[in-house]
């Protein structure tokens, strides 16, 4: 990311509606730290630069970063708390403008209409600067697009800290795709977008903070997304007038070779309707959630039919039936109800399939859409997700 000099020799002061402001502090503050013994992590920095005012904010492990327009009278630059600055701003007039200057004592000013404010901040000097990323591999992806790469796969990140690779979602760049994996060992989810203009290739595990992050700003609108990965830092540069930035350490290690956990073929396919799917577990699921059996729900097919059963020996049973399409033998199969509710809540397609082996072996869940389109014309999955089944007793 490119940055200016701080001009700490003179104070800032400028003019900003108040509301892009408390929407660029929004924007920024979930990068700021809670818990260093840094004081200067829990401020935002607000510099002036052309046409504007940068905000920033970093844990030394996320920044992030975007642009307000204002009206800049002097140029400089401050720090304040990201608390109490975002509590402050969120409780001034709504249409209005807010007058922000700083003194030599690193007291910052806010004054709208009859509101005054004073907030002690600290040297700009010592904030951070975001490090720069070097441009080894680039490319760029659809906001839209990237947003629901990361929507089908943050679901199956591990929360396990001894694993800290599996904490993260690998981002394999190839030539002309991209594929997002996630997995905590119990499933998998993989999506894969094709790419133009890719400039070299490289795996990187990009923290699931980091993520949930990008989630939160990314929109379902027009424009690319400019992802710049270096060694140890990934850049993603969204588009937009507000030009927000983010900037991630990368997870070192090793991650699992993934490829070796997606099943090549199967011997029994199930065609389901997705919303009643998802329904009849979520309520099987209130039975599951409560027994022993960890979740546990069994699915078993009699000819056309798919049957949901839970039992519970303190709250009792749950029992649904659904119309099924069945390539091979009956099968009876448990899962944890709380994984098929992720990947079944984040499949938009009218219908998805379950593709089974053995009753102990990995199912594999995809979109209808796609099987059909992969038959048809040798179409390259786009999603899919890899659940280990649980032991029936």
């Amino acid at each position: 990311m490119v940055t200016t000099p701080i001009e700490t020799n003179s104070s800032l002061k400028a003019i900003c509606p108040r509301k892009d402001l408390f929407s660029a502090v929004q924007a920024v503050a979930h990068a700021v730290s809670g818990r260093s013994p840094l004081p200067i992590l829990s401020h935002i920095l607000i510099r002036s630069e052309e046409g504007g005012l940068r905000l920033v904010a970093t844990d030394l492990e996320l920044g992030i970063s975007c642009r307000v327009a204002a009206t800049v009278q002097e140029p400089g630059a401050l720090t304040a708390p990201a608390r109490t600055l975002a509590e402050v701003l969120g409780n001034l007039p709504d249409k209005s403008d807010v007058a922000l200057s700083v003194d030599r004592s690193h007291t910052v000013r806010l004054h709208c209409e009859r509101s005054d404010y004073k907030i002690l901040g600290l040297p700009a000097e010592e904030y951070p600067q975001l490090p720069e990323v070097a441009d080894a591999v680039s490319f760029t992806v659809p906001q839209a697009v990237l947003k629901e790469m990361i929507r089908k796969t943050i679901f199956a990140v591990s929360s396990d800290e001894g694993r800290a690779i599996l904490t993260g979602i690998l981002m394999v760049v190839e030539e002309n795709a991209l594929h997002l994996v996630s997995t905590d060992t119990h499933r998998l989810a993989l999506c894969t977008v094709a790419l133009n203009n890719v400039r070299g290739t490289q795996n990187a595990v990009v923290p699931s903070r980091t993520m949930n992050e990008l989630l939160r700003l990314l929109t379902d609108s027009e424009g690319d997304v400019n992802v710049t990965i270096s060694s140890n830092q990934v850049r993603f540069l969204l588009p937009g007038e507000d030009d927000v930035q983010i900037v991630s350490r990368l997870i070192e290690g090793q991650f699992p070779p993934y490829q070796r956990v997606i099943p090549t073929e199967y011997r029994r396919r199930l065609s389901i309707p997705t919303q009643p799917f998802l329904q009849a577990v979520k309520r099987a699921s209130i039975v599951a959630r409560d027994s022993a059996s960890a979740h546990r729900i069994i699915l078993r097919t009699d000819e056309d039919k798919l049957v949901l059963t839970a039992e519970n020996q303190i709250v009792g049973s749950a029992y649904e039936e659904l119309e099924v399409l069945r390539e091979g033998d009956d099968v009876e199969v448990a899962f944890n109800a709380r994984y098929l509710l992720d990947v079944l809540s984040v499949i938009e397609e009218e219908g998805v399939t379950l593709d089974l082996t053995e009753p102990l072996k990995p199912g594999v869940i995809r979109p209808i859409a796609q099987v059909e389109e992969e038959e048809n014309s040798g179409f390259d999955l786009d999603y899919l997700c890899v659940l280990m089944p649980m032991q029936i007793v």
